[in-house]
């Protein structure tokens, strides 16, 4: 074999190699390379269509927003943005101003969550005058936060140093959120108020009250002389006493004097029951 021809197929082996070689380098080398750039690119190109159409929205989502926030902060209802149960005692504490209930006491039962929401569950009882009770509720229902009442119980207190007061207790849900996306707003007390209130466990007929400030007991007296508007009476301690239009003797006061009839009226109060007793002067 020639020089040349050994040569030249040295060469051409040599050609074969590379050729294969740069052949088989692009083919299953940089082929699935390209092929894995190229998708990423339609992948950049669509989450840059997807953002470029959020951008776009930016303006009126952002006014959404803001109308939101103002519509739920103006809003007459909130949730309490803690779902610390001693939050939701110190705002209910506030609520107990003023005309209050006593004995307040706030027991703790549980918290459950719903996705962004949750309820703090919690029993309240105490006792107080039912006008006060009552307004202790109506601030509760109608503050800022949303707080439920259930299972109210009401029952009064029959004896003669309580009578219009009754004891209480309910159980309070008090509802907050859970999430970020809406800002913490005031938690606002409502100052609504109701001046009077018809008290239904007010009994009509009470233990008459006992003589401890020692007044004139009309029933056990009588009556010696009057003027015009002022009557002397002898009472049930044998003392003389002087009475005018307006006094108050036990059970009651004094009411009119007749001196044409030389008599007094006196009106009692017998544990709700209405009397008029009259006196009159003994010849």
């Amino acid at each position: 074999m020639s020089y040349a021809l050994r040569n030249t197929l040295i060469l051409s082996l040599v050609f074969l190699l590379i050729t294969g070689g740069g052949w088989a380098y692009i083919e299953f080398l940089q082929k699935p390379e390209l092929e894995r750039l190229q998708g990423e690119i339609t992948e950049k190109r669509t989450e840059l269509s997807n953002k470029q159409q959020t951008a776009n929205q930016y303006d009126m989502l952002s006014e959404q927003y803001e109308n939101a926030q103002y519509y739920i902060k103006n809003y007459d209802k909130g949730l309490y943005f803690s779902s610390n149960e001693d939050k939701v005692f110190d705002f209910i504490n506030q609520l107990n101003s003023g005309p209050a209930v006593t004995d307040f006491s706030f027991t703790f039962v549980d918290s459950t969550s719903q996705g962004q929401f949750g309820i703090i569950n919690m029993q309240i009882s105490g006792s107080g005058f039912y006008r006060n009770v009552v307004n202790f509720i109506r601030r509760i229902e109608l503050s800022k936060p949303i707080n439920k009442i259930a299972n109210l119980n009401i029952s009064p207190i029959n004896n003669l140093e309580s009578y219009g007061r009754v004891n209480f207790n309910f159980a309070l849900a008090s509802y907050y959120s859970r999430s970020s996306i809406v800002d913490a707003t005031e938690l606002t007390i409502s100052n609504s108020i109701l001046e009077s209130v018809y008290n239904p466990f007010y009994p009509f007929i009470r233990e008459i009250e006992p003589n401890e400030e020692n007044l004139i007991d009309i029933e056990s007296s009588s009556l010696v002389a009057l003027s015009s508007n002022a009557v002397f009476v002898i009472d049930q301690n044998g003392s003389m006493q002087k009475l005018q239009v307006g006094d108050r003797v036990y059970l009651g006061r004094l009411e009119t004097v007749n001196i044409q009839q030389q008599s007094a009226i006196f009106e009692l109060n017998k544990g709700g029951i209405i009397e008029h007793v009259t006196l009159e002067v003994q010849q």
